[in-house]
């Protein structure tokens, strides 16, 4: 079963005022590339961050190995990107969608996931821990489709609920926004990458 992962980085990070994409760790590394090896590292097959805002900035500093998806309509939900990364990829059995700023996110949380879909493929999969659900989420091709159809600024949890299954998981991270400087200056503190 071939998974691709999928980050999604379309946002204008008002908040971060500059992209999440680009934050570095010690290391150097953009948030946007390390989120996408995580990915690959937890076994999806391809993975591609959707971006929006300042999308030729963001494409200047990112590897230019590492595949991009365009989304024009970013500013208008958060579906849209989910949309995005569906559409660039028809041949993909499902998808492993990772926002940028859930940053920290462990590997086995991915291979976790990843197992849990190759076992039930026919359902979506969303990880929680201690019963809060998490950011992360595994569609299949099928709900795939069906998410497209829906208005880019549809309310993706919503439509997800009574198609999830959850999957309890150790790693408090798949709750984790990184929404401001002092947050990412926390992060980095706390749990550095090196």
């Amino acid at each position: 079963m071939k998974t691709v992962g999928i980050v999604l980085a379309a946002g204008a990070s008002r908040r971060m005022g500059s992209p999440k994409a680009l934050l570095r760790g010690p290391d150097g590394i953009p948030l946007a590339a390390r989120q996408a090896a995580l990915l690959l590292a937890g076994g999806c097959e391809g993975v591609a961050v959707v971006l929006g805002s300042e999308i030729g900035r963001i494409r200047l500093e990112l590897p230019e190995k590492l595949a991009t998806v365009e989304n024009p309509r970013w500013a208008q939900g958060r579906a849209s990107s989910l949309q995005a990364g569906i559409a660039a990829h028809p041949q993909a059995d499902g998808f492993l969608f990772l926002p940028v700023d859930a940053a920290g996110v462990k590997e086995a949380t991915i291979r976790a996931i990843l197992e849990g879909a190759a076992k039930e493929p026919q359902h979506v999969w969303r990880p929680v821990h201690r019963g809060q659900k998490g950011n992360l989420l595994w569609i299949p091709q099928m709900a795939g489709r069906a998410l497209i159809k829906l208005p880019p600024d549809a309310r993706v949890d919503e439509w997800v609920r009574p198609l999830a299954k959850e999957l309890e998981v150790s790693d408090p991270a798949i709750l984790r926004n990184v929404n401001t400087p002092e947050e990412w200056a926390l992060l980095i503190r706390t749990n550095p990458y090196s």
